[in-house]
């Protein structure tokens, strides 16, 4: 009998797990061994227990939890193992719909950074068409930034993505137009997270039109606060016969999240924009 039993060292190796794996899923009932020595207490197991360690071993790989395993293995029959697959698989499709999402946010965020290093984008006014977005907003001013950052803080509780705050630019506030006149006071805005996934389902989500905006990228100002940098965007507006037409948008490009630097915090201002012979709301 001896010579087809495997020592746990043996075992161990073939599937490439530590022998002290095999002690804990011995522990808990999960891969018995087949005969112990009761001299020396050294565990012995079948190579067909072989087949139900990579069984382990894969169903591992697929998220369970050595309880769900356990239960995988109680009772087992075709249908009970295809619906614990079926819900695993479905598990898997959605991590692996949030690591896309994921990636596809770092790699803009990269894109971006790599820009910056290639030529200097403060201060410059462009044109950008956004389509229909979406943000968390609770809708009431912040105050502050003492207050804003506990508003993001609360916010951040309600958004139901992988993708880390450091690799989006979607922490900002929202304002009216008194945003771009001098002020040394805090112009009040309401903290906002743009949100990357539109399936997401919370009652502090909203909408935000598509439409056209003018965006500058700056560095002397913060948020809910007033930049001279602005002036720039004034002038742009009269020089092409715009007029604001709804939200400003200001939030952070580059932050603390990048940085300790504060001279190389970096914002962006998106300003919504319709000719001025137009109608409010056309876009």
């Amino acid at each position: 009998m001896k010579e087809e039993l495997l020592s746990i060292t043996e075992l161990a190796k073939l599937r490439r797990v530590t022998s002290e794996t095999l002690r804990h899923y011995d522990r808990i009932g999960l891969l018995k061994p087949v005969y112990v020595n009761p001299e020396t207490n050294y565990r012995y197991y079948s190579i067909r227990q072989y087949e139900r360690l990579g069984t382990i071993k894969e169903l591992r790989q697929l998220g369970m939890s050595i309880e769900e395993i356990t239960e995988y293995f109680n009772g087992r029959n075709v249908k009970k193992s295809v619906e614990i697959l079926t819900r695993h698989h479905h598990l898997l499709q959605e991590e692996i719909r949030q690591k896309m999402l994921l990636s596809k946010i770092l790699s803009r965020k990269l894109h971006f950074l790599s820009e910056l290093e290639e030529q200097p984008v403060s201060d410059v006014v462009f044109e950008s068409c956004f389509p229909k977005r979406y943000m968390i907003t609770f809708g009431e001013p912040a105050g502050g930034p003492r207050e804003h950052a506990y508003a993001f803080t609360k916010l951040e509780w309600y958004l139901d993505e992988t993708a880390p705050i450091l690799a989006s630019d979607r922490v900002g506030v929202y304002a009216d137009e008194r945003l771009l006149e001098r002020s040394d006071e805090y112009i009040p805005s309401v903290p906002m997270l743009f949100v990357e996934d539109s399936d997401i389902q919370s009652e502090y989500k909203h909408e935000i039109p598509a439409g056209q905006y003018l965006c500058m990228y700056y560095q002397n100002g913060g948020l809910e606060e007033y930049s001279p940098s602005f002036e720039l965007i004034k002038d742009y507006l009269r020089v092409h016969n715009y007029a604001v037409n709804g939200k400003i948008f200001q939030f952070y490009k580059i932050d603390v999240t990048l940085t300790s630097d504060p001279r190389e915090t970096l914002m962006e201002i998106q300003v919504p924009v319709r000719r001025a012979d137009e109608p409010s709301g056309a876009s």
